[in-house]
């Protein structure tokens, strides 16, 4: 063990990479990290970090918050009524990814982390006594590899894991606006459900512009250009200057198999990990960075115990969770008539419900199946209650 150079060597200097590095820094293992990009670099991210995930990062956000949302607005493409949900507390924050990345990682590298970006991992080789990382500047050997290095994770292509093939495009773009359009969307995180049908489109306000998105959950989905453009058509939100489009492929699923092997664990993205219905990911890439760092002190840096504490953990504190989310985003994605059904009787409370979700108080695991809630809505309908419509679908 002593001819070995790191304690862990984390692939991604993500949310989900970066939080593994300080939760292990913190217990004295000597960690590096390598990413491919110069840093900062511009992510493809609505930049909206949920009141949930707050509570998980390692250091105050606050310095990098671009604003703050206390409204969620559900909104149904071509309908004007739509269900708001206010709060006394925040909901999400706003922030550019590329200053969220760049403050973690600064709390990494005070607490000693090495940070080597500009660097490409190219191959992974898992031996007796450690793993060794290939990458195009250097020879990397660790007792464990996290592999944080995104949906098309090249550790995990290397470490015999198959490739994930639930996955969705996103477009989005940074628009510049003129003040009177930026304080028409301030302090509220706007979704736009069937726009495009299938998915959904977003405006999230930052400091000086509005983030404007469009995603399908469709596979190979087309078309998202123009349903950019004509959802900033429908909302009347004019750019000033030309537009830049960026896109994305998200994990709808987590990746097959067991997500740790050996002494290689996957995280974030790269284990597949964002929340089915509205494809969030930095909330789970921050518990599953803290979760692997976890697994490794508590299993005494043992392979067979890490893997162990973390599959564990995963299963109860993320797996679980996204399978019932998956469950619910069937029903509004692919089953429109019963979801809007569902809206129709208890949109609101579906809302608030998911509102809770978002700010760390309940689960989906609390809320049950779609099935669990025909059931009470059947039951709701037969004690004599009137069926209100909550949202004009």
């Amino acid at each position: 063990m002593d001819d070995l150079t790191y304690d862990a060597t984390i692939v991604g200097s993500g949310p989900a990479g970066t939080s593994a590095a300080i939760q292990l820094a913190r217990q004295g293992l000597k960690v590096c990290i390598v990413e491919k990009h110069h840093l900062p670099r511009y992510k493809v991210c609505g930049g909206g970090v949920t009141a949930r995930a707050a509570n998980l990062l390692p250091v105050p956000l606050d310095s990098v918050i671009e604003e703050t949302c206390y409204r969620f607005e559900l909104h149904f493409h071509g309908r004007k009524q739509g269900i708001i949900i206010q709060r006394d507390k925040p909901i999400i924050f706003m922030v550019m990814r590329a200053d969220m990345d760049s403050l973690l990682l600064a709390e990494a590298k005070k607490l000693g982390v090495e940070v080597f970006e500009n660097t490409e991992a190219k191959d992974v080789a898992q031996e007796k006594q450690g793993v060794t990382l290939l990458t195009d500047r250097a020879l990397l050997r660790s007792n464990f590899l996290i592999a944080a290095d995104g949906v098309s994770s090249t550790v995990a292509h290397k470490g015999g894991w198959p490739v994930n093939k639930a996955t969705i495009p996103a477009l989005e773009s940074e628009v510049v606006v003129d003040p009177a359009t930026l304080e028409q969307f301030r302090g509220a995180a706007r979704f736009d459900l069937d726009h495009p049908c299938g998915g959904y489109s977003w405006v999230f306000p930052k400091k000086k512009h509005l983030s404007v998105g469009v995603l399908s959950m469709a596979p190979n989905a087309s078309g998202l250009r123009k349903s950019l453009y004509s959802y900033l058509e429908m909302l009347n939100i004019q750019s000033i200057g030309p537009l830049k489009l960026d896109g994305a492929l998200i994990p709808l699923k987590p990746r097959p198999g067991l997500l740790a092997r050996g002494r290689i664990l996957l995280v974030g993205d790269a284990a597949g990990l964002a929340e089915p219905i509205s494809a969030e990911g930095i909330s789970n890439a921050l518990l599953s960075g803290l979760l692997a760092a976890r697994a490794l002190t508590e299993g005494n840096m043992d392979p067979d115990k890490a893997a162990f504490i973390y599959q564990r953990d995963m299963d109860i504190s993320i797996l679980r969770e996204l399978g019932t989310a998956e469950l619910h985003a069937r029903m509004l994605y692919r089953h429109r008539h019963i979801r809007n059904l569902m809206f129709r009787l208890m949109g609101e409370k579906f809302c608030e419900y998911l509102v809770d979700i978002t700010a760390g108080e309940r689960s989906f695991a609390n809320l049950g199946s779609p099935l669990h809630m025909l059931v009470k809505m059947g039951r709701w309908i037969g004690q004599g209650n009137c069926l209100k419509p909550t949202a004009n679908t």
